[in-house]
């Protein structure tokens, strides 16, 4: 991946960071591979990017290496917006989850230069940290389709270490419509999870999109008496009067926007009135200053946000850089503790939850050293790795 471009000479004077190369790396991560773009620059500083796209990889990675020749090598890391811009608008057919994640990819990978080359936190870059440290809801913790008696005692496990919040979908392989056997067995399951972590600790149930509006406002109903925190993607979020139909009829509060993947997809999702918490994913936007953009949006209507991450420890960090000076955040979704074991040495520094809580690094850039390339290398990509949402078997492997 090369492209000729201005080369500043790295010894001394003001660095310009001009982009020489950038490598991907497909890490397999057990139900989904981790997409890395690792971008190195004349200056000798070198940055990581994440741009992890549910199950399509192979998609995003090649997404990133050809936005790397046609727009980005040669170029300055500084220039951010302008890169941003000549990588999505000049794609004609724009917005598509992956292109988005190959461009937020490389865009977080460039704000962590410019954090290592100003010595500074990219939080600090975007206005400044506004909170001390931040409550973390904890998901993949419970173990898809596991008996109720398991699943209660993971959650008192979970509990325990501080969490705000614990998120799960209890409806396993459930479709459009599921039979009331099942939809009992999904009550019988949070009726235990709430007697095992007490009044205080918030549930979120995950519907994964399955539903009907008809099938998903009964389940919520259902559901209603454990005091859930929010009822998230209900229905498949590309008809927004559907998801309205499901707001106006609950009393918990509706939560989505994972698949909302442009700022200019908003304005339908809010203008309804009945999402209560917006969930975009830094990723598939198109990476942090889009996704800041996106919370000021949500801002402006009084929605809190909260930043979808399922995926890897760079993910995370660019996720927890974005919390630290964001208004309307109230908690992040985190994987973290339930992973596979090899996503803590991908970085010198991975981001961890302390007490249920993300404390905000002042390292510089996204606060997390060098990528370490011989991990990723140790793990590559897994064919295999995919989550069969609509069948038994996405229960075994999550």
């Amino acid at each position: 991946m090369s492209r000729t471009g201005r080369k500043v000479a790295a010894s001394g004077g003001r660095k310009d960071c001009r982009i020489e190369r950038i490598d991907v790396h497909v890490v397999d991560a057990r139900w989904r591979n981790f997409v890395f773009a690792h971008v190195h620059t004349d200056d000798g500083i070198s940055g990581i990017g994440e741009g992890s796209c549910e199950f399509q990889p192979q998609m995003v990675a090649a997404g990133i290496e050809m936005l790397a020749h046609r727009v980005v090598v040669g170029q300055s890391a500084f220039q951010i917006e302008k890169l941003w811009q000549e990588m999505f608008r000049n794609e004609f057919a724009r917005g598509s989850p992956y292109l988005n994640s190959a461009i937020g990819a490389i865009e977080q990978a460039l704000w962590d230069i410019v954090g290592k080359a100003l010595g500074r936190p990219v939080h600090d870059l975007l206005g400044g940290r506004i909170h001390e440290r931040l409550p973390a809801y904890a998901n993949a913790w419970y173990g898809a389709g596991s008996k109720v008696a398991d699943i209660a005692r993971a959650a008192k496990a979970v509990a325990k270490k501080g969490y705000r919040g614990l998120k799960l979908d209890p409806f396993t392989n459930a479709g459009r419509d599921p039979d009331s056997r099942l939809m009992a067995k999904a009550v019988e399951i949070i009726g235990a999870v709430r007697d095992a972590v007490g009044p205080h600790v918030e549930i979120l149930i995950d519907c994964h999109g399955r539903f009907s509006p008809g099938s998903a406002v009964a389940a919520a109903r259902a559901l209603e008496p454990f005091d859930l925190y929010w009822f998230e993607e209900p229905c498949d979020p590309e008809n927004v009067g559907a998801l309205q139909k499901i707001g106006r009829s609950i009393k918990t509060r509706l939560a989505t926007g994972e698949r909302c993947y442009t700022k200019y997809h908003l304005q339908a999702l809010l203008a309804t009135n009945d999402v209560d918490v917006l969930q975009p994913d830094i990723i598939h936007v198109g990476g942090i200053l889009e996704s800041k953009k996106i919370a000021a949006i949500a801002d402006a209507s009084y929605i809190p946000v909260s930043f979808h991450n399922p995926f890897g420890p760079v993910a995370t960090a660019a996720a927890v850089q974005l919390d630290a000076c964001t208004t309307n955040i109230i908690m992040q979704e985190s994987f973290c503790e339930y992973c596979v074991p090899w996503r803590f040495d991908l970085l010198e520094h991975a981001p961890r939850p302390v007490g249920g809580h993300y404390d905000f690094s002042d390292r510089p850039g996204l606060g997390v050293g060098e990528f370490v390339v011989d991990v990723a290398k140790a793990h590559p990509y897994n064919k295999d790795a995919f989550l069969p949402m609509w069948s038994e078997a996405w229960a075994r492997k999550f």
